[in-house]
């Protein structure tokens, strides 16, 4: 029993494992989920489903060489190509997250636009058969010079601005109640394209298992998180006001002036209840910046705009469990506008004192007044 058939069966078995993961996840998505204004179940629906299919199309190529070695090129057009489309449902998945509706048809054929570019010659050049099969990095430094070769490289690389997009849109863009989350995939994600680079480029096994693991690892992350920690809810559209912001003036009056808006506009339901609601919004219906923002919601009696708006949702909890101390209190959570169940219940036990279920027992409301909640 040589290396080169273990390794085969290890590769086999590992593409199996695959398999089974994405059907699986595919369709605990698939079941659980309809919510037709949360675009991110649609995105990593199609990417386990596309991912599943993309791993049994290699299954079927390994079976056909009896040396793994021949499927495993370097810069095979067959591998890259779909690999990286597959990536790019992952990043409209935390693209979505991070800024929910954002992501338009338009949009995403303008960010596609590149990498369209670089793999239609590589596509004409594998239709006229003139694709240089490369197995080591010998044979890479060789044919280097090639038209066919380099152009494959420059497509590898263009991972490399695209994770760098994503992270420079999080820290753009911060959504403090799924922010770990979206750390967590961002990291996830460079670490799978970290280790697809270095399996796809260099003749080393170890660099595919190390793929392969991150891949798993992502896929039972995303699984877990959207079935038990991120609520999916019915988006309320947040009523767009967006007038123009007005030229700022160090003055109580126009301070006072900001506090009655935002006064009015955090009196709607509709809109501390929006899941997707983020300062950023709530600063462009008021019509003023993030300093008079929070100089507001100061003046209004709450420590932040944010300690104001936990404070409305918690408050509807509340009363919510004191007409019903038999109601869902997770479905209370998304009703409220959460979608972490892990943020919404910090800030309840943070502002009442007490869990849900102790408050229940207790129903002693409102919370203590000097209970506050911090960014």
């Amino acid at each position: 029993m040589n290396f080169t058939y273990l390794t085969s069966v290890l590769y086999l078995v590992i593409l199996g494992i695959h398999v089974f993961m994405q059907l699986a996840a595919a369709s605990l998505i698939f079941i659980k989920y309809h919510t037709p204004n949360d675009r991110t179940w649609y995105y990593i629906f199609i990417f386990f489903a596309v991912s599943a299919i993309a791993s049994v199309i290699e299954m079927v190529m390994a079976f056909e060489n009896t040396n793994i070695l021949d499927t495993y090129k370097l810069f095979s057009p067959i591998i890259i190509i779909p690999g990286f489309y597959i990536f790019f449902l992952i990043w409209c998945y935390i693209a979505e997250l991070i800024r929910p509706h954002w992501l338009t048809v338009k949009r995403a054929l303008l960010i596609l636009l590149p990498s369209v570019l670089v793999a239609i010659p590589i596509i004409a050049l594998s239709a006229l058969g003139d694709i240089t099969n490369i197995y080591s990095i010998e044979q890479l430094k060789t044919h280097i010079s090639e038209p066919n070769v380099y152009i494959r490289i420059a497509f590898v690389t263009l991972f490399i601005p695209y994770c760098v997009g994503l992270i420079h849109m999080r820290n753009k863009h911060k959504n403090p109640d799924i922010q770990k989350y979206i750390d967590l995939l961002i990291i996830c994600l460079v670490l799978m394209v970290g280790s697809y680079i270095v399996s796809r480029c260099m003749q080393y096994f170890v660099g595919y298992i190390f793929h392969e693991i991150f891949y798993l690892i992502i896929s039972v992350f995303i699984v877990y998180a959207e079935h038990y920690e991120r609520l999916h809810v019915p988006l309320e559209k947040v009523r767009d006001y967006y007038a123009a912001a007005e030229t700022p003036k160090s003055t109580q009056q126009t301070i006072n002036h900001v506090a009655q808006k935002l006064q009015e506009l955090m009196d709607q339901p509709e809109i501390w209840q929006d899941p997707e609601l983020t300062g950023d919004k709530i600063v462009h219906s008021v019509g003023t910046n993030r300093t008079y923002i929070q100089l507001a919601a100061k003046e209004l009696g709450f420590e932040s705009l944010s300690d104001m708006l936990h404070r409305r949702r918690i408050d509807y909890i509340c009363q919510c469990l004191l007409a019903n101390p038999n109601a869902n209190v997770q479905d209370l959570f998304y009703d409220a506008g959460y979608r972490s169940r892990a943020t919404a219940w910090r800030h309840f036990t943070k502002i009442v004192g007490y869990t849900p279920t102790e408050f229940i027992k207790i129903g002693n409301y409102p919370p203590p007044e000097n209970t506050k909640v911090n960014n």
